[in-house]
């Protein structure tokens, strides 16, 4: 399926579903993304740890396709064909978001992490816009056997700044590598983001994914990690909140292909106002994946009558020994939780903003990087503070 006339179809989930709540896609129009002219280049700190390569979006492409191309793309998945068939290196918002930034990008960036290396300080990706900005940008990484890094995405810019960014990471873990992926979102109110993740993970390697999705006008975001070899994982932790009539989209699966694979994806976050939030995460078993495990759990706080919550928990299976969970807890704080605050003074406005600045901190305080996480103490603290915020 190629671009339609005016945008594009991201976010899909692997299997779709009955769609009268319009879970089982998303659309971005055109007039939302980034102009190539226009691109906004990032730096990058502590990069004397690895290797990094500039290699034209063509040979990057053929380049980390030659590491999924021994995966079998079923023609069926619980007897449905899937949307991701015609991907080599699956992602997670879909094939036609790739499509279009392989148009946008002229080059991308390979991050090598040398056999063996265990590197120590995380190596830190960051758009700083300050103002308006608009980017668009491709990264690999490539974490080769039995290596183990950090690597910190970052977007932020001044609270009123607008633009667009467009953003595609690709992961490669070889045997044994360990990689601590993390996200931070902390732009300004008329930012538009899409930020896309896809991995392959071979045997016994490990992907510790974490998403901050805390600032910008709307957010869609995707991660799909092909659980390739025996005893791979993936874990999945993120925190997000939302206002005002701000959109977030959210499209993670992870895909169990091998046997003693485990995956873990917890999701929490708030929602105020009139915002706009859509979760779907989706645990696919295939056939081979004996022995393994999954779970999903998103806790999503509602603030206000006015937010729009929706939530698409999924598992798939074609193989009987494994072991899945997944559930959603959505509403307002108890009556209990509540009673309790107002007994020590807290009346229900702050008693929904300190759970809600909890949750987030506590994913926060997870990064290993000190700035980062001051950094993202000072934003949550400024938008609880905020009138026009939370």
């Amino acid at each position: 399926m190629g671009e339609t006339s005016n945008g594009v179809l991201v976010n899909h989930l692997p299997s779709p579903t009955w769609n009268r709540l319009g879970v089982n896609r998303a659309f971005v129009n055109f007039e939302t993304l980034p102009e190539v002219e226009k691109t906004f280049e990032f730096t990058i700190e502590n990069a004397e740890q690895i290797t990094i390569e500039r290699k034209s979006t063509k040979e990057a492409v053929l380049f980390a396709d030659s590491f999924s191309q021994g995966i079998r793309r079923e023609a069926t998945v619980a007897g449905k064909a899937p949307i991701y068939q015609k991907q080599i290196f699956a992602t997670g918002m879909g094939a036609q978001y790739t499509d279009l930034v392989e148009k946008l990008v002229h080059k991308t960036d390979i991050l090598t992490v040398s056999e063996n290396e265990k590197l120590e300080d995380a190596v830190i990706l960051r758009w700083d816009f300050k103002k308006d900005g608009k980017a668009a940008s491709q990264q690999i990484i490539h974490a080769k056997k039995n290596s183990s890094a950090t690597f910190l995405l970052i977007q932020e810019s001044e609270r009123e700044a607008k633009g667009h960014v467009a953003i595609e990471t690709k992961v490669i873990l070889e045997e044994g590598a360990k990689v601590n992926l993390i996200k931070v979102n902390m732009l300004g109110e008329g930012f538009v983001l899409m930020d896309d993740t896809a991995a392959v993970i071979n045997e016994g390697a490990d992907l510790e994914f974490t998403q901050m999705i805390l600032g910008g006008e709307k957010t869609y975001t995707g991660c799909y990690a092909d659980q390739a070899g025996d005893g791979a994982v993936f874990n999945v932790n993120t925190g997000y909140m939302a206002n005002k009539e701000h959109l977030i989209d959210i499209n993670y699966v992870a895909c169990e292909r091998g046997e003693n694979c485990s995956s873990k994806i917890y999701v929490k976050g708030s929602l105020r106002d009139r915002a706009f939030k859509t979760f779907r995460g989706t645990i696919d078993f295939r056939r081979g994946s004996k022995n393994s495990v999954g779970d999903e759990q998103e806790d999503v706080l509602l603030l206000d009558e006015g937010v729009i919550n929706k939530t698409m928990p999924v598992i798939l299976t074609e193989e009987e020994d494994v072991d899945a969970r997944h559930g959603a807890t959505i509403g307002n704080l108890s009556p209990e939780v509540l009673f309790y605050m107002g007994s020590r003074g807290i009346d229900k406005h702050a008693a929904e903003m300190l759970i809600t600045r909890g949750h987030l901190i506590s994913i926060a305080n997870t990064i290993p990087d000190e700035d980062t996480v001051k950094k993202i103490n000072l934003f949550i603290r400024e938008a609880f503070d905020s009138n026009e915020c939370f």
